[in-house]
């Protein structure tokens, strides 16, 4: 056999990417031949099976020099880990081969060593012949990428309903707790329901005990890969629905069955998760819940309870069911967020720009210890911040602001103005960025049996397609001056401005339009900024208050107030203190308050 053999020895940033790109090409290669191993095996042609081996173990030997490039070292890529890890299987199916373990070698090809090389490719082709160069990124995201990570069972859904897979890096204590949990209360056999682990590096004893449990499909990588662990498992699941857990977690009563009734319920739902406490975004319950009680709790709470559902601008998948169908459409997780952190925002991102609705399953409470094997590198690597950096590189929007989780003190001061509101209800919502909060907002109303309509006027045009799911009514003005002017035709019984009043320069027209579009008995709601605040002048001072892109007007509280009063517009303020305020400041000072929150009535 003849391939080009790559060195080390690298002179120009052309002769870099042409060896890149053989790399890429021999990788290739090594994914077809290792199809034909595997057809090979399944016809039993063992001696045609090992020339194919003897095959494959020459061109990767081709491909191990690019461990030690510079570059290689340098990016946050798993090259050097998946050589060694694909190593490690060839030898494995080798050693099964010769002792006559012919299903487990076909198992260990299918659902191993062609998606690890699957993986491989596209880790060495994003990395070293894609980022940072921002057109090639531009353009692997709108043409490469959803193909480059789709699930290619073609009969998928046909052997199984639900696949659960659980990615496991060490902490095997609560791990066995996670699988125990799973067995006592999923019935595998009723939903026809395949188990995939993933064992990424552990050094704990995970891989002895995964080996006890006989579950066929394993997979085992002796060396950490990270974020690549998502797209691996996504690749060999075969159920019409894909189950994420983490192994911090513990398992209750029909937490499956009530899953995949919310997911079915709709068309147009990509993914569902239950109540989990520990959990960011909202997504805990109130209820005294903890490793102790929390399958004898959620046995006495978990029935299916639509009224329960909660819509979400996004989801935080500690457990999660996914129509794999439509994740297809969009590709499941990004190598890009190497971190591990935000590749859940960026695929929640990616389904609300697609239309599809992600839904918070409140009738199903499971437990989640709380980053369990994460918190580490959290602490130690700042992989939190590091994270959110890249989302923003990604898609130019912050995941921790523009409205991503919702106000509750917003919404509680909202429910009081429920009792008396008509069953008819059109929402209109100002800049309301993500939408979390109009979407929860729609759900409390829809909850007392209202019928709602939302519409929107956005001065980012970054976040119009967010506002997808939603259905409603979107106006796009050319600035923020023009905001006023390019509010939907109607009358509202809520209006929501979603970011705070100083970012509007026009802010009294603003104000003014809002008050001639309330309906009799209508709401308006907004947030202004103290200007005489600590913050607010720790700002100034330290020359952050800007943000490139808007000026802020100083509003002194008054004119709010003066402005909707004027109209016939009864206002109730409150005012918002500081969250830290330092000792040195002294009691009963204006700068105490951080801001105020408006809640104005149109009078009958």
């Amino acid at each position: 056999m003849n391939t080009e053999s790559i060195t080390t020895e690298i002179t120009t940033a052309a002769e870099e990417k042409e060896l890149y790109k053989k790399a890429v090409k021999l990788q290739e290669l090594l994914i077809t031949i290792a199809h034909e191993l595997h057809i090979s095996l399944s016809h039993q042609e063992i001696a045609y099976s090992q020339s194919h081996l003897r095959i494959i173990s020459i061109v990767l030997s081709e491909l191990q020099p690019v461990c030690s490039h510079q570059k290689v070292l340098d990016l946050p890529v798993s090259y050097r880990a998946m050589y060694e890890n694909i190593k490690w299987t060839i030898d494995m199916i080798s050693e099964q081969i010769e002792a006559g373990l012919i299903s487990k070698a076909e198992d260990f090809i299918e659902f191993q060593l062609i998606p690890f090389l699957k993986e491989w490719k596209e880790d060495t082709y994003f990395w070293l012949l894609i980022y940072p160069d921002k057109e090639k990124m531009a353009h692997y995201y709108e043409h490469e990428f959803i193909p480059n990570h789709r699930n290619t069972y073609e009969n998928r859904g046909s052997k199984y309903l639900v696949s659960i897979f659980i990615p496991v890096y060490n902490k095997v204590e609560y791990t066995k707790k996670c699988l125990e949990s799973l067995f006592r209360n999923t019935d595998l056999s009723k939903n026809s329901c395949e188990l995939i682990l993933l064992n990424d590096g552990s050094t704990d004893g995970t891989e002895d005990y995964f080996k006890e449990l006989g579950i066929r499909k394993v997979l085992t990588l002796k060396e950490n890969v990270k974020a690549m662990i998502f797209s691996l498992m996504y690749r060999v699941c075969e159920g019409k629905y894909a189950a994420f857990v983490n192994n911090d977690t513990i398992l209750t009563s029909n937490w499956l069955d009530n899953l995949l009734t919310c997911i079915q319920s709709a068309p147009d739902i990509i993914s569902v998760a239950p109540s989990t406490p520990n959990t960011s975004n909202r997504q805990g319950m109130v209820a005294d819940f903890t490793p102790e009680n929390a399958e004898e709790e959620a046995r006495k709470h978990n029935t299916p309870c639509p009224y329960l559902w909660e819509e979400r601008c996004r989801l935080m998948p500690v457990i999660a069911l996914y129509d794999m169908d439509k994740v297809d459409t969009i590709g499941f997780a990004d190598r890009y967020f190497f971190t591990m952190e935000f590749w859940d925002d960026d695929f929640s991102l990616r389904a609300r720009r697609a239309g599809y609705k992600q839904i918070l399953c409140k009738d199903t409470w499971c437990y989640h210890f709380g980053s369990i094997s994460g918190r580490e590198d959290q602490l130690k690597n700042r992989t939190l911040h590091n994270g959110r950096n890249l989302f923003i590189q990604k898609h130019g929007v912050d995941p921790w602001g523009n409205n991503f989780c919702y106000d509750p003190y917003l919404l509680d001061h909202l429910e009081t103005t429920f009792a008396d509101q008509p069953v008819d209800i059109p929402i209109l919502g100002i800049d309301p960025g993500y939408g979390a909060d109009v979407i929860q907002l729609k759900t409390l109303l829809k909850r007392l049996g209202k019928n709602v309509s939302l519409s929107f006027v956005v001065s980012d045009p970054n976040l119009k397609e967010d506002l997808k799911p939603l259905n409603g009514v979107i106006s796009l003005p050319e600035s923020v001056l023009e905001l006023h002017n390019h509010i939907p035709e109607g009358s509202y019984q809520y209006i929501i401005i979603g970011r705070e009043l100083s970012v509007y320069p026009d802010f009294a027209e603003l104000l003014k339009e809002c008050a001639l579009r309330l309906r009799a008995g209508g709401v308006l709601a907004f947030y202004v900024n103290n200007p005489y605040s600590f913050g607010f002048k720790k700002a100034l001072e330290e020359e952050r208050l800007l943000n490139e892109k808007h000026s802020v007007t100083l509003i002194p509280i008054i004119e709010p107030i003066s402005i909707l009063n004027g109209l016939g517009i009864h206002t109730q303020l409150n005012a918002i203190l500081e969250p830290n305020l330092p000792a040195e400041l002294r009691p009963n000072r204006t700068e105490h308050l951080n801001r105020y929150f408006v809640l104005a009535t149109k009078k009958e």
